[in-house]
């Protein structure tokens, strides 16, 4: 390997700043201004420069500088690798400032990843952190997020998962609405079941997998979907937003909306609960080397669940 000895083969790189300002600037006056230094400090560096590389650089015609011939040659060569030394360290910088992505499904962005996002902010270990969220997971898995939390079963190809919260999906309405049909929380969800009841809160399922009613009802014993009036609705959160508004019954996960139901927002209808073996799991791109401020927050999501979990009934 050929040794490249950039300290004795290349002038200090201050020199190469002065001499590029003073060239451009077209007076050491004027350079001194742009640089902050004395006019002095500018002549010294320009006589410094030439008698490292052995000719004048310019002419001095009293205030007013002329560039020599060699002069104009070094400078096309140092504004050239001034400004490309300046855009990779640019780069770099920016790369470095670049917030910490982390995206998630939707529901879990809005109801369970944001605040905990917002405690992480207030710790000790806070960083920049920018939150991503779709129901769209092969787009997530896709943008090459430094973390996801994505509702799976834990096997994603290329990804390490650590399952952080169980799948639990309960009926779950607004205190009103709960009071007005007689919920109680130890009773079945068929004993609620009548036909001019409230509407359930289905919604377009974005994977086979989704739990919806349809699923729920076939895998507890609640009563019969048909029983009740059902209004479709396009996202699963927009079925939480119309339950919290009073407008119906929704399938709450019981892991994502701790914060709804510790608020008293949201109330379980019946302990009729389905459990299944899928879950919310934090993925990480095995491919791809992990940062010190994705570590963090990782540990920090993992903490939080399992504090979660241990707080559970």
């Amino acid at each position: 390997m050929v040794m490249k000895k950039y300290r004795t083969s290349l002038p200090p790189l201050d020199l190469l700043i002065f001499f590029e300002a003073a060239h451009r600037r077209g007076s050491f006056t004027a350079c001194a201004e742009e640089l902050h230094v004395s006019q002095a400090a500018v002549s010294k560096r320009i006589r410094q420069l030439e008698l490292w590389v052995g000719e004048p650089l310019f002419l001095r015609h009293g205030t007013r500088l002329q560039t020599t011939e060699g002069g104009e040659r070094l400078y096309h060569s140092v504004a050239m690798a001034l400004e490309f030394l300046r855009m990779g360290l640019s780069n770099l910088r920016e790369n470095a400032r670049r917030p910490l992505s982390i995206a998630a499904n939707t529901v879990v962005g809005m109801f369970w990843l944001a605040p905990q996002l917002q405690a992480f902010g207030l710790s000790g270990d806070a960083c920049p952190t920018r939150l991503t969220t779709s129901d769209n997971t092969s787009a997530l898995l896709a943008d090459g997020n430094d973390l996801l939390v994505l509702y799976s079963d834990g096997d994603i190809p290329g990804w390490h998962c650590t399952r952080l919260l169980d799948e639990e999906m309960t009926p779950m309405a607004s205190p009103e609405l709960a009071r007005q049909l007689g919920a109680d929380p130890s009773g079945r969800f068929a004993d609620l079941a009548r036909p001019d009841g409230p509407p359930i809160l289905n919604y377009l399922r974005g994977s086979p997998d989704w739990v919806d009613w349809r699923v729920w009802f076939a895998g507890v014993d609640g009563g019969r979907m048909a029983d009740w009036p059902n209004k479709m609705c396009s996202t699963y959160s927009q079925t939480i937003g119309e339950a919290l508004r009073g407008e119906g019954i929704a399938l709450g996960s019981v892991a994502l909306l701790q914060g709804e139901l510790a608020a008293g927002r949201l109330v379980p209808l019946s302990r009729d609960v389905l459990r299944t073996n899928r879950g919310y799991y934090l993925c990480r791109d095995a491919q791809a080397a992990t940062t010190a401020e994705a570590s963090c927050l990782a540990e920090f999501l993992i903490r939080a669940a399992r504090g979660q979990a241990a707080g559970s009934p």
